[in-house]
Order: C-alpha cells, then sequence, then structure tokens
C-alpha cells in the first residue's frame, strides 16, 4: 500500500535523532579528551620552562659564584597565582665538578615533579693554550 503523503516518518524522525545523539556523544568525548590533553602538556610546558630559567641561570653563572648563590636545602616557590612551582636546588661537589639538581614540583594536585641536572666542570687551573708557561 503506497501513501501520497510527503515527508518523514516517525520511525525514520526517530532514527535520525539517535544517530545524531550518538555522533556527538562521541564528538563530545573526543573533545573533552583533547582537552584535558592539552591541559596537561600546558602543565609539563610552565614546569619544564620554570626547571630550564633556574638551570640555565647556573649554567651561565661563574663556576667559583656557585656554591655561594645556594643555600642548603633551599626551596623558592616561583610562578603566577593560578600556577605555582616549588623549585628546590641541591648542590653536590665531586671531583672537579659540581653536580646541580633542581626538582621542579607544581603545586597543583595529580601533577608530578620533575628533576634535571647539569655537571658543571671547574676551570683549568692554567691556560690551555699556554705550552710551556
Amino acid at each position: 500500500m503506497k501513501s501520497d503523503r510527503e515527508g518523514f516518518t516517525l520511525v525514520e524522525v526517530v532514527v535520525a535523532l539517535v544517530m545524531m545523539a550518538v555522533i556527538l556523544t562521541m564528538l563530545a568525548g573526543l573533545t573533552y579528551a583533547t582537552a584535558r590533553q592539552a591541559i596537561v602538556a600546558d602543565n609539563a610546558t610552565a614546569r619544564q620552562a620554570v626547571a630550564l630559567q633556574t638551570l640555565n641561570r647556573y649554567a651561565t653563572m661563574p663556576y667559583a659564584n656557585i656554591p655561594a648563590s645556594i643555600t642548603p636545602n633551599a626551596c623558592d616557590t616561583v610562578g603566577t597565582t593560578n600556577r605555582e612551582f616549588e623549585t628546590c636546588v641541591t648542590l653536590t661537589p665531586a671531583t672537579n665538578a659540581t653536580v646541580i639538581e633542581v626538582v621542579t614540583t607544581p603545586l597543583q594536585h595529580n601533577v608530578p615533579a620533575s628533576t634535571h641536572r647539569i655537571v658543571r666542570a671547574a676551570p683549568p687551573t692554567q691556560n690551555p693554550l699556554c705550552m710551556g708557561c
């Protein structure tokens, strides 16, 4: 039996709405996961920037000034009001070198800390360009 009426049946409309709801739910989940990963990546970038700022300060500092610039077990809080980090610097003297370790801990929940180390070698006691001095 053929109908002369134009348009969609109720079943077709319900099927179309269910399909649209499924697609929009999947898109919403994908958008949420993408936004969450962007926040995690942004926090990691900020944490690394704070750590590298501290490391660069000690990497460019004259070797003789390094021990005087760090108080033992000193930690500083740096950052903005909504993103703060605790940066702890530790010196470990070795033979003709000093190991500088920077531990950066975000003051947020569920964000891991990061540890960076550099080794600063002591300058030579004599001029390497002078052969018979």
